[in-house]
């Protein structure tokens, strides 16, 4: 064995027949289908719905009724429900009782009519049935590389799992804590006494409470005031769910830490949970909808509990007699102490507890998940420990490998341009002497930070000119947006031969008084209008894009900005204005990202690319980015679904890089290959295109993209896709088909399977390369590292690590562990987690920070040339997560899905609407 052989153990651990535990399957008769459909029937003519039956509701009664896991297989319009999975036998009373309940609250029986001896067909099915114990491993296939099963499987042996990990109490700071688990698989911290805790007054920093002290030895010490000294309280919380990992063919355990902060009121939460009076049963996982007062419970757990309370003679909250809602104005006001009903705070926002669980709390994690399954840790091997070959650096912000290059022009050139002109927007003085002296530094003229003309074209170095306006009327938020498109023309500077023209522009925006003003316009206060109708910053954007300009925004500085490093002389007057500027992080950042829009590709990329076990050949790199969403009334399907599709290629160009983008072909016809910078342009003066992943002409029209590419170069490319976003579409990007292979015509199943699949050998990719980010709970997060030495012997290695690992058991799966930057770094909280949980923290200071634990990415090699190694192209995509064009720091992605995920975060409408994938309501 070599010596200094490092390995990881991740958060999982291997599944077996026992620990997946056992289930009773309840095959109903085939009648019941006539009984589901007129169920449904009614339902629809009660309510007016459209949708299918709310099963949730029936699975949440049984499965904290009866302490089980329970699950309805298949639950779509067009299959009702066959079977019911329980992993624990309930009598066929109890199954009657439960059915029947629901069934009532469902076709919205008056209250005081609810009763267990109501007549249902429905409810007479279930209880007749004898149901059959079986494995749940023996209905899970296992392939060469693969896992694969259906989804009850998947849901009944996480459930299984929460509540074998719940059996054991968690060992960690000294402490041995319970855990309970809850009806979505789960496990949680309850017990008041192991709670987190913190107070505003104790978390504020030092010098702040001085400001709470009397002024003189005369003045009457003041009180606090309330806020500043009511308690909040946070739980931690773990995912736990049978999961697969590409090529490896064994299912795994994969526990995801949270911090859960409570909130103190019921109003705007999303989730909460509700606790049964006896210990043994599983915690009611509750959804909430409404806002503010309005909240209330979402109609599937409002059925839940109607069932729930008569079923088990419980009430759940404690009502006087003038209370007529289900949830009493009494039970929103979840102030002091936790009780047996508790919310999880709605979004992120500032809290005295802050985020994450650090690495001491995921070692102890670790440890106790191989203790309750009795198996080792999944673990991988490591294959390359320095990924930041050639990385982006910067001196005091100022990227000088890119500005002060010799061949800059030439870098400028293969981006489209023979210069660049910054037109710099500004409404108020302060804001344009910060561009002015952002722009002398970067621009290598120290000379002009002290002045520069209004309207006048300033020569900067690095083959840029500068041109400075004023333009209070475009740039203010307010309601005249049918005024900025003539304002923007009016704009001088905006076309010049030969010369991309980037905008560097001020704006508004205080996040925390934009949600206080949106959701007093939810509430429909007096006077209150939503501030992102009035935003200037999408229209400015969109008038701009369509002279072919790209804006890059810009905030003002809100509180004095210091820098951490250590003052020394300055050697020029570069130097000297670059440490003044050494604070100004967001300026600089602006700068950076308005670079990366201009398409600027430094040649540094081909050393990134080719040093040790790259990949030597001169092959383009293209990335793939989707993102669905749907408008503001999703709920109600009152928009058509959009779909932005990104694919992005970095190709070779003598010693050069071009970077190019796809548009899809618009209701204009135009469409096609564009550098970069035009690219984004013409994407962002146009609307979000219609469409969904399920459109069967998607891969076809993606595969047209690849060969309108592929035909131009010479030694092929290499396709990198986001595992996030793209994996339902083409079925070899699943873990489960890892087994599965392509026909002649590139497709399994009828349907194209994979990128660039359905085209001429010579046309597809040379490699198809997956990656998927830990911020999907599929992927399990770093938890411990050894150093093996050469004659076995295994110790402790460093607590953490930003190199590449390859799976233990697969020959294509390689995991990243990605260090936050932030743990880098020379504040407290960097350290914050890494010897100690929350528990034994006295600090409430540190308790307010987050603490980082690592993160991982998967790259998966889905195919490549036959004969060849997968290192070389995991490696090549884990360097190229350290070299994004505008960021110092590794990403989650490779650069060119970072590239496009950037270019669709830079389109007016991103966020405008609801993407249908996110969850605010995780903590």
């Amino acid at each position: 064995m070599p010596s200094n052989d490092t390995r990881m153990s991740m958060l999982a651990a291997p599944l077996t027949s026992t620990l997946m535990g056992t289930v009773w399957l309840y095959r109903f008769p085939d009648k019941i289908e006539h009984e589901w459909n007129r169920l449904r029937a009614i339902y629809r003519g009660k309510t007016g719905s459209k949708a299918n039956l709310p099963y949730a509701g029936l699975l949440t009664v049984l499965r904290a009724s009866g302490a089980t896991s329970a699950t309805l297989n298949p639950t779509s319009k067009s299959k009702p429900p066959q079977f019911l999975a329980l992993s624990k036998k309930l009598s066929p009373s109890h199954l009657r009782a439960a059915v029947a309940l629901w069934e009532q609250a469902l076709l919205q029986t008056p209250a005081d009519e609810i009763s267990l001896a109501y007549n249902s067909d429905l409810a007479d099915l279930f209880a007749s049935v004898e149901p059959e114990h079986v494995a749940v491993w023996d209905h899970v296939q296992l392939g060469p590389h693969a896992v694969d099963a259906d989804g009850w499987v998947w849901d009944a042996a996480s459930s299984n799992l929460s509540s074998l990990v719940a059996k054991t109490d968690l060992l960690v700071d000294g402490r041995t804590i319970p855990l309970r688990p809850d009806t979505e698989n789960n496990v949680m911290v309850w017990d008041t006494e192991h709670l987190w805790s913190n107070n505003w007054l104790d978390a504020r920093p030092a010098k702040d409470k001085k400001n709470d002290s009397p002024k003189s030895a005369a003045d009457e010490p003041q009180e606090p005031e309330e806020w500043k000294i009511r308690r909040h309280y946070a739980a931690l919380r773990v995912e736990v769910a049978m999961k697969s990992l590409y090529s490896l063919p064994v299912p795994l355990a994969v526990m995801t830490p949270r911090v859960s902060r409570l909130s103190n009121q019921v109003n705007g939460a999303r989730t909460a949970w509700w606790a049964p009076r006896s210990p043994t049963r599983p915690l009611l996982c509750l959804n909430l909808g409404g806002k503010g007062k309005y909240t209330h419970l979402e109609h599937t757990s409002r059925l839940a509990l109607d069932a729930w309370v008569r079923l088990m003679d419980e009430p759940v909250f404690p009502r006087s007699p003038k209370d007529t809602e289900f949830l009493p104005v009494s039970a929103m006001d979840l102030s002091g102490e936790p009780g047996n009903f508790r919310a999880l705070i709605p979004f992120s926002k500032s809290f005295p507890i802050g985020k994450g669980v650090g690495l001491h709390t995921v070692t102890a994690l670790a440890e106790h998940l191989s203790t309750v399954t009795g198996q080792d840790l999944i673990r991988g091997r490591q294959v390359a420990k320095v990924l930041s070959v050639a990385a982006r650096k910067t001196e005091y912000g100022r990227d000088a490998t890119l500005l002060d290059d010799a061949d800059l022009k030439d870098i400028m050139a293969a981006a489209g341009c023979s210069k660049l002109r910054v037109l710099a927007l500004y409404q108020h003085q302060e804001m344009r002497t910060r561009m002015q002296r952002l722009l002398a530094y970067h621009f290598n003229r120290p000379e002009l930070a002290d002045g520069m003309p209004d309207d006048e074209i300033v020569e900067l170095g690095c083959h840029t000119e500068a041109l400075l306006h004023r333009a209070p009327e475009l740039l203010s938020h307010g309601g005249h947006h049918d005024r900025r498109g003539a304002l923007t023309d009016a704009l001088p500077g905006l076309e010049a031969e030969d010369t991309g023209v980037l905008a560097l522009v001020e704006t508004d925006y205080d996040a925390k008084e934009w949600r206080r003003q949106r959701r007093a316009a939810r509430r429909e206060e007096e006077g209150a209008v939503d501030p992102y109708t009035l935003d200037a910053k999408p229209e400015v954007s969109r008038h701009l894009a369509r002279h072919g300009v790209l804006a890059q925004f810009i905030t003002p500085t809100t509180k004095k900005l210091r820098s951490k490093k250590k003052e020394r002389e300055a050697e020029t007057p570069l130097e000297a204005l670059g440490m003044e500027l050494a604070a100004d992080f967001p300026g600089h950042m602006a700068i950076g990202d308005m670079l990366r829009a201009a398409g600027l590709v430094h040649p540094r990329l081909t050393r990134a690319i080719s040093t040790g076990n790259g990949l030597k050949d001169r092959v383009a790199h293209l990335g793939l980015h989707m993102r669905a969403q749907l408008g503001e009334k999703h709920v109600n399907r009152t928009e058509e679904p959009k779909l932005m599709w990104v694919l992005t290629a970095f190709v070779p160009a003598g010693t050069r890089w071009k970077a190019l983008a796809y548009l899809p072909a618009g209701r204009d016809g135009s469409g096609g290959w564009f550098n970069y910078a035009r690219a984004q342009a013409l994407s962002r003066s146009h609307p979000i295109p219609e469409g969904s992943r399920g459109d069967g002409t998607l891969p076809r029209r993606i595969d047209h993209a690849l060969f309108e590419l592929s035909r131009h170069l010479e030694c092929g490319y290499v396709l990198y896709v986001s595992g996030d976003s793209t994996r339902p579409v083409w079925p070899l990007l699943a873990n489960k088909n890892a087994d599965l292979l392509a026909d002649d015509d590139g497709l399994a199943g009828g349907r194209p399977a994979l990128p660039g699949a359905t085209l001429a050998p010579e046309h597809r990719p040379r490699a198809v390369i997956r990656t998927t980010s830990s911020a999907d709970p599929s992927i399990p997060v770093p938890a411990l590292f050894h150093e093996i030495d050469e004659d076995g012997t295994e110790r402790d290695g460093d607590k953490t690590s930003n190199a590449l690992f390859q799976l233990e058991g697969t020959a294509t799966t390689f995991l990243m562990s990605r260090r936050p930057h932030q743990m880098d770094g020379k504040t407290p909280s960097a350290k914050s987690g890494r010897t100690q949980g929350r528990w034994t923290c006295d600090d409430k200071e540190q308790q307010a920070e987050t603490w980082y634990n690592l993160t991982a990415t998967e790259i998966a090699v889905i195919t490549r040339p036959d004969g060849e190694d997968a290192l070389p192209y995991a490696l090549t995509c884990a360097r190229l997560c350290n070299h994004a064009l505008a960021w110092e720091h590794r990403t989650r992605h490779p650069l060119p899905i970072h590239a496009a995920i950037q270019m669709d975060k830079n389109h007016p409408e991103h966020r405008r609407t609801i993407d249908w994938e996110t969850d605010e309501a995780t903590g």
